[in-house]
């Protein structure tokens, strides 16, 4: 990365333009919204303009979202055929749509399955795999640095940790101390996400 400033992907802005922009205008790095894992979806108008990536420089980083294993390995593997130089795992979106169907950050609750789904990602794909993660559910259930560690131990090559839990929503202040803890636990490289300006 010519930085290490990297545009969170954020459903309905990360478009291309806007990832071109942010790109231009000094970004290291811009990551996708983020494309579902559900086979049913891949046709629709949304995830084919998420997925064209014409003229932007790389690296290009695709963020999947799903909550079953050899979906989401599938996901990895069309979008790396597709152009994709990094595949990024979406455990961190607190909507309530994605957190219904058990994706998102209410993977953060099934610790067992946030293992399957990094080890499948990981084994499907020969480029990079990263991780976006929240500190935790919610305040009583703070486990991201078992979150880390776990990612870790199934191969994932970077970790993103917006400092808020799901029932944060994007309100409060962002959890930098929890980030640290995170980033002390493990050998990965961190990237911080929230409140920075």
């Amino acid at each position: 990365l010519d930085n290490n400033l990297i545009l969170a992907p954020m459903a309905g802005v990360t478009d291309r333009p806007f990832r071109q922009l942010c790109r231009r205008l000094g970004a290291g790095m811009a990551v996708s919204e983020m494309v579902s894992s559900n086979k049913a979806l891949w046709g629709s108008r949304k995830t084919i303009r998420r997925l064209d990536f014409d003229g932007e420089p790389g690296p290009v980083s695709v963020q999947i979202v799903g909550a079953d294993p050899a979906a989401m390995a599938q996901a990895a593997r069309v979008n790396a055929d597709n152009g994709a130089h990094i595949i990024d795992i979406n455990m961190g979106c607190p909507a309530k749509k994605v957190c219904k169907a058990d994706a998102g950050s209410a993977l953060l609750r099934n610790e067992a399955l946030v293992a399957n789904i990094v080890a499948a990602v990981v084994a499907a794909v020969d480029i990079p795999v990263t991780l976006k993660i929240r500190t935790g559910w919610d305040k009583e259930s703070r486990n991201g640095v078992r979150i880390a560690r776990i990612a870790e131990q199934e191969g994932i090559s970077a970790l993103a940790v917006h400092g808020r839990t799901r029932a944060c929503g994007f309100a409060g202040a962002a959890e930098y101390e929890t980030i640290r803890r995170i980033k002390q636990a493990v050998d990965l490289p961190v990237i911080a996400n929230g409140d920075i300006d």
